[in-house]
């Protein structure tokens, strides 16, 4: 008799493990599932906070009619660009989108801004190398890849070309697996 009881316990011990097994296999699935959609809807908030800062800095770059509001504007515009790198190497931030305003910086960087009203004010690249050179040497990864991209702007004219080149260079930064 006992050994019968043994063998029952036994089994309704596998059964209760197995169930326990299966059971904790869909709680899991459940986790990850929630998990997932929290990163994709915090992906969705820092995008709209960076878009919602660039416009907003696009909105004030025509009050920029002093030297010091050029300043400002562009330490605030330079900022935006360290945090939109630093959230793209760190898998928060589609590396798509992060491609497309690269390529599209790449495409200003030896320009003026237009939308500011100031007559005497520096290009975009001369901007941002003196934004690194006295507020971001903190970030020695993100000062080399917007170095990169200065490069690329430089030594490239040709639309196709810089969109080629700006997706190998932030290939090298985060891989990426499409095609120009």
């Amino acid at each position: 008799m006992n050994e019968i009881l043994q063998d029952l316990l036994d089994i309704a011990t596998s059964t209760a493990i197995t169930l326990g097994v299966i059971f904790s296999y869909f709680q899991i699935r459940k986790i990850s599932k929630s998990i997932e959609i929290g990163q994709k809807a915090n992906t969705i908030n820092v995008l709209n906070s960076f878009t919602k800062e660039y416009d907003e800095l696009m909105i004030k770059s025509l009050d920029c009619n002093t030297v010091k509001k050029v300043l400002t504007w562009y330490f605030r515009f330079w900022n935006l660009m360290t945090n939109e790198f630093l959230f793209f190497s760190k898998g928060l931030l589609d590396p798509y989108l992060f491609e497309f305003w690269a390529y599209k910086l790449c495409l200003y960087y030896n320009e003026k801004p237009t939308s500011i009203p100031l007559k005497r004010v520096c290009t975009y690249k001369d901007s941002h190398q003196n934004y690194i050179a006295n507020h971001n040497g903190n970030y020695p990864k993100t000062d080399a890849f917007f170095k990169d991209l200065m490069k690329i702007a430089d030594e490239e004219k040709d639309e196709i070309t810089i969109r080629k080149r700006v997706h190998q260079l932030v290939k090298k930064y985060k891989k990426i697996n499409h095609k120009c």
